[in-house]
């Protein structure tokens, strides 16, 4: 199967699950984090991708020679922008990226267990989007970016609480 059409399949079937993930409503732990009402009013998330006015450029540190220490891009819940404190995370895996122009990265978006399968399988997708986004604007070539979403289904934390679904709400950068 081509690429091409592997992107049409992807493509397809991510709006089968945007669709279904329309039609039932998350759940909460019942926090003031968010109602589900409130979760499925937020069908379209905008990703922030611009560094702001202030943010710090690279160092003259080459990223090349530099192990990569960070691998996570944690996201608020129920969110998928980039937050200004991960622009440098960001940045660093973009200069490798530009370094070695054979370099090919798969960033997985990640979810906590709150929410449907459906819902955080699109949440997942949006999220390991916008890093991609963040990398793109940084000067990676977007064919070098594979985009891959495990919703709930890869906890690093399995407990059941704030601390753990912290750590859940992430992307990975996999090289």
């Amino acid at each position: 199967m081509s690429l091409n059409n592997l992107n049409k399949l992807f493509s397809v079937g991510f709006l089968a699950l945007v669709m279904a993930g329309c039609s039932s409503t998350p759940t909460t732990d019942g926090s003031a984090d968010a109602t589900s009402n409130d979760m499925m009013d937020k069908a379209v998330v905008e990703t922030s991708i611009a560094a702001p006015a202030d943010a710090v450029e690279a160092t003259d540190v080459d990223a090349a020679q530099t192990p990569l220490m960070d691998q996570v891009v944690k996201f608020d819940f129920d969110r998928s922008e980039v937050t200004s404190k991960y622009f440098s995370v960001i940045s660093a895996h973009a200069d490798f990226m530009l370094a070695n122009s054979d370099a090919k990265v798969t960033v997985s978006g990640h979810c906590d267990e709150r929410g449907t399968r459906e819902y955080n399988l699109a949440l997942g997708e949006r999220r390991a989007i916008a890093v991609k986004n963040a990398l793109i604007a940084k000067g990676v070539s977007a064919d070098r970016i594979n985009v891959v979403s495990f919703g709930e289904d890869s906890p690093v934390d399995m407990g059941h609480n704030s601390a753990a679904w912290s750590e859940n709400r992430r992307a990975e950068f996999k090289y």
